[in-house]
């Protein structure tokens, strides 16, 4: 069947010309060269079709058949019956009845594969095309012939014809999509992705492709929801197979099974491993690979063999029996792992595997055990396909340890707790059982369930049969279960113990037993308020050589690490950190994507930074992973970012929801890292809703065990006080730095929970009516900066030691050294306008200071996105007689929400809240009168009269909200942009009389000894 001439415009048009420059008398010769199957006798025809249509006398013939008569009869020429003369070879007749211009007509002479032409046939066409060269003739000559290499009397005879000014055309392969349409007119319909692999297997030539069309349309096409032409499901049509591997039967046997094991091995392979599955040397194979690689059936890359199409590699492997591919497969596994090549072991027993081989059970078993620690998406992606949902046996279940292991190792605990629940109720052997229930408890305490966890450990550490590894794991979990906050001797043997316990192993000091060793004496000093020592011992290395364990895991000490520097102020060394890629993270160094475990501390780093944006975007990625699957730590920060950046909105009601979820996290378990910044956040969103009074309540009911010295708080324990104050004092450990411990007034977590923290403590306390615990807190924090001069953590605290002390003293020098060293943005602004308020009731200098000193702090807070501390320091600024242009013009429509500016929206959402004018006005340090006017506009753009109206519409607004609440918040540009949504009236908060925090900065009112130095 004739099928569409696709892609070879240009030539119909040059072949065209050539007729019509020929009809005029100017004859020339043109010669088309291509592969087989490039359409050369087709064009040819064409010509031929074209030529008569126009008129022309057509002698036609193949290159070695124009000894026939039927060539010159259209002329009217007979070929002598011996052609032994010169003069009597058809083509010299020819050539001497065009000189005589003995024709009426124009003439094409079409002769097909040259490169069969006999001698005399090849003198002849010289002499034509001389002619043809010399003189004006009404004639067109045009030859085909293969583009391959040939007779040398060819070769020489083409170059004379292009010396003779003949036109060469090489047929270059079909562009892309004049394949797919060709293949379209095959198949009668445009073919889908599924058929990329065919059209690409034609390398461009038309025969191929039309000849692989027809070998699947005979099987029966199969047509996707679209109309498009799709490859069936499953394994090749034989036609099509057959039509795939015909041009590979002209290639040697032993080049034939070359291609057959390197298919079985994978559509690519490495040399060595071709060697190895063959049995020879590398050498021996180069003569077949390059006759592969002549053939086009391969192609190289800088390290491996690789089919050169897919559809190619398929058809090959498939035309392999079964048994011998998975037979192959087994004994090149079992051939790598004897070498120690566990990589390509796994990968060749899992296919074995998949192919039915049993015996490939234990070898891979053995390969996924020395892999999950090293490689461990290899492990799952080679393993999870080949055990799925639930093992068959003893055996399949065995595979399940390395595949749990390397599904922990890349933060998947959901999935490793579900396979590992799955083995355990396959029917295991118990030491298989105790192994899976080590890593089950691991699972359980990383994602919160620490009881659970505890539970499981010490059922794994009374079984009989119990393998060193889970053991050492079962130990690890149980002391981190166990882990309290008012216990952290016990906490810190406990360490010791399993530190020991994984030196006495094979494993050695490597194992994560001692990561997390080292992560429990690390917590037990931060929980002490000793930030030295414990970032001495979060930053030892797990052993001589060894490396930090995979990110994601419960024992990662990385994390813990970033986590810790971010809460002290060192951000650039945060960042190396949790961005740092271990060797055996090779593939996620590529992506650049976070790590499992450092996604919640990079959102922490953007909330300090000041980009709120980012902050919600990147908490919202790790609440959005399945509660199954993400770590406790991540939990606890994310939900602590999500609230604290609605805080900074000025919209404490949003923040409401995640400071009640990290409230009940905290009274489950308080050791881990970022139990500080969480008990923070809750603090923090119950100050703004209920004042300091209530937060300091909070604080004494939830951790009144861990804060030592406070009077009227039963139950405090004895253990680790000294003397009269009761503060908790770390023994001296040789080696770590900081020796004994500053007396910690508060949860050493707490006060460590971020550069400002502490200072706000002592703006809490002193808000609260507790001096004496403000000064303590001041205490501390200058007892604890000395510890690391010269470093960012030491430089963090010397700060916040420098501003808490400024804030007591009232002096201008330390605050103003305070903000000069703050490197977020929040805290700089936080100091200044404390220095600010010190400032501004002084004589005329000290208030011109104060207003440039204002004046930063509302660009810090602006930074920083902090609303309502940039409008309360908007309130301050005017009381001195400044006023601040804070909004900007905005294309807005005239009616409906949309309409409202942001100082409005903001206005509503506190009036449809039931707030009074005045309240209203309190909470936003605006004048009535200006509430009235946004309350005003309000009523006009949404064409309403009454409050109650605007509270049934906030309300509607808010219920088609609802589905979208789970996404982060937009940030506002401008101070105005939104405030707190504080309770009704009758809510202390909303009564004003409690005052936060952040508006009590100065408590000490003595004129005279305000400590100005």
């Amino acid at each position: 069947m004739s099928y569409a001439l696709r892609g070879r415009e240009p030539l119909r048009e040059l072949l065209a010309d050539a007729l019509s420059s020929a009809a005029a008398g100017q004859g020339r010769g043109v010669l088309i060269e291509g592969p087989a199957g490039s359409g050369r006798s087709r064009m040819l025809a064409e010509t031929v079709s074209l030529a008569r249509e126009r008129g022309f006398t057509v002698c036609r013939a193949m290159a070695d058949h124009v000894a026939h008569p039927a060539f010159l009869a259209p002329l009217g020429l007979t070929p002598a019956g011996a052609p032994a003369a010169r003069g009597a070879d058809p083509l010299h007749r020819l050539a001497a009845h065009l000189a005589d211009r003995s024709c009426g007509t124009p003439v094409l002479v079409a002769l097909d594969d040259l490169q069969w032409a006999g001698p005399a046939t090849l003198d002849a066409l010289r002499t034509l095309s001389a002619l043809l060269a010399t003189r004006a003739l009404p004639v067109l000559a045009v030859f085909t012939r293969a583009s391959t290499a040939g007779d040398p009397a060819v070769d020489r005879c083409v170059a004379a014809l292009a010396a003779d000014a003949v036109v060469r055309q090489e047929l270059e392969p079909l562009r892309e999509d004049s394949v797919t349409a060709l293949v379209a007119d095959v198949l009668g319909a445009p073919p889908d992705e599924t058929l990329s692999g065919l059209c690409a297997a034609a390398d461009g030539v038309p025969g191929r492709a039309v000849e692989l069309a027809e070998a699947l349309a005979g099987t029966g096409v199969t047509r996707a929801a679209d109309g498009r032409a799709a490859l069936p499901a499953g394994p090749l049509p034989d036609p099509l197979r057959e039509a795939v591997l015909r041009p590979l039967r002209e290639l040697p046997a032993t080049s034939a099974t070359l291609l057959d094991v390197i298919a079985v091995l994978g559509r690519s392979v490495a040399p060595v491993d071709l060697a190895l599955a063959l049995g020879q040397d590398v050498r021996d194979l180069m003569p077949l690979v390059q006759e592969c690689v002549t053939a086009g059936v391969l192609a190289s890359t800088e390290r491996q063999l690789v089919f050169r199409h897919a559809l190619v590699w398929q058809a090959v492997r498939e035309a392999v029996p079964p048994p011998v591919r998975s037979a192959l497969a087994q004994e090149l596994g079992e051939r790598h792992a004897r070498r120690g090549d566990f990589a390509s072991a796994a990968r060749h027993l899992a296919a074995a595997l998949l192919a039915g081989e049993r015996r490939a059970l234990a070898g891979l078993e053995r390969a996924g055990r020395e892999l999950a620690g090293r490689a461990p998406r290899d492990v799952v992606a080679l393993l999870d396909p080949v055990v799925g949902e639930q093992p068959s046996g003893p055996a399949e279940a065995a595979l399940l340890v390395p595949l749990v292991g390397a599904l922990a190792a890349l933060g998947r605990p959901g999935r490793a707790a579900v396979l590992a629940r799955a083995g355990l109720d396959a029917g295991c052997r118990p030491a298989t059982a105790a192994e899976l229930a080590a890593y089950l408890a691991e699972a359980e305490l990383a994602t919160g369930a620490v009881r659970a966890a505890g539970e499981r450990a010490d059922a794994v550490l009374d079984a009989v049969t119990v393998p060193p590894d889970a053991r050492l794991r079962a130990l690890a979990v149980r002391a981190r279960a166990r882990s309290r906050t008012d216990a952290l001797t016990a906490v810190r043997a406990a360490a010791d113990e399993l530190r020991d316990e994984a030196r006495r192993v094979p494993a050695g000091a490597g194992h994560p037993a001692d990561a997390a060793a080292c992560l429990l004496h690390g917590l037990a000093h931060w929980h002490e308020g000793r930030p030295d020592a414990a970032l001495a011992e979060l930053r030892r290395t797990p052993g001589p050589g060894g490396a930090p364990h995979p990110a994601g895991h419960c024992w990662d000490v990385r994390a813990a690490l970033g986590t810790a520097l971010l809460d002290l102020g060192a951000h650039d060394q945060a960042r190396t950190v949790l961005c740092a890629a271990p060797e055996q993270e090779h593939d996620r160094a590529v992506d650049r994507s976070p790590a499992p475990g450092t996604g919640a501390p990079l959102a922490v780093l953007a909330l300090e930074t000041g980009d709120l944006e980012q902050a919600d975007r990147m908490a919202a990625e790790v609440l959005g992973v399945p509660d199954d699957d993400r770590l406790l730590t991540d939990t606890l920060l994310a939900l602590a970012v999500r609230a604290e950046s609605a805080l900074r909105r000025g919209r404490s009601r949003d923040a409401r929801p995640d400071a009640d979820r990290l409230l009940a996290l905290l009274r489950t378990d308080r050791f881990d890292i970022a139990a500080g910044r969480a008990l923070r956040t809750v603090l923090r969103v119950t100050e703004a809703e209920s004042g300091p009074r209530a937060a300091l309540h909070l604080l004494r009911d939830l951790c009144g065990p861990d804060i030592p010295g406070d009077p009227g708080i039963p139950g405090t324990p004895n253990e680790e006080r000294t003397g009269g104050s009761g503060a908790v004092t770390a023994s001296k450990e040789p080696g770590l730095p900081g020796g004994a411990a500053a007396p910690c007034p508060l949860p050493g977590a707490l006060l460590l929970a971020g550069p400002a923290t502490a200072v706000w403590l002592v703006r809490l306390a002193r808000a609260g009516g507790e001096p004496e615990l403000a000064g303590r807190i001041t205490a501390w924090l200058r007892a604890t900066a000395p510890a690391s001069p010269g470093s960012a953590p030491g430089e963090a605290m010397a700060n916040a030691a420098d501003h808490a002390e400024g804030l007591l003293r009232e002096s201008a020098t330390l605050l103003s050294r305070a903000a000069a060293a703050y490197r977020d943005p929040w805290s700089r602004a936080r100091a200044e306008e404390d220095l600010g308020t010190l400032l501004k009731d002084g004589d005329d200098t000290d208030r011109a200071h104060a207003v440039e000193r204002l004046q930063s702090a509302l660009q810090g807070y602006d930074d920083a996105g902090s609303a309502p501390d940039a409008a309360r320091v908007r309130g301050t600024l005017r009381g001195l007689g400044v006023r601040r242009r804070h909004w900007t013009y905005a294309d807005r429509p005239t009616t409906g929400w949309a309409s409202l500016t942001d100082t409005e929206r903001a206005v509503a959402d506190l009036v449809a809240q039931g707030l009074t004018n005045r309240e209203t006005a309190d909470l936003m340090f605006l004048s009535p009168y200006t509430v009235n006017f946004h309350l005003r506009q309000i009523f006009r753009k949404l064409s309403i009269t009454s409050r109650v109206e605007l509270a049934r519409m906030h309300r509607d607004l808010e219920q088609q909200q609802a589905p979208a609440a789970a996404s982060p918040p937009k940030r506002r540009t401008h101070p105005g942009a939104a405030h707190d949504r504080r309770p009704r009236p009758g809510h202390p908060a909303a009564t004003g009389t409690v005052r936060s925090a952040h508006d009590t900065t100065r408590a000490l009112t003595a004129p005279d000894s305000r400590g100005r130095r």
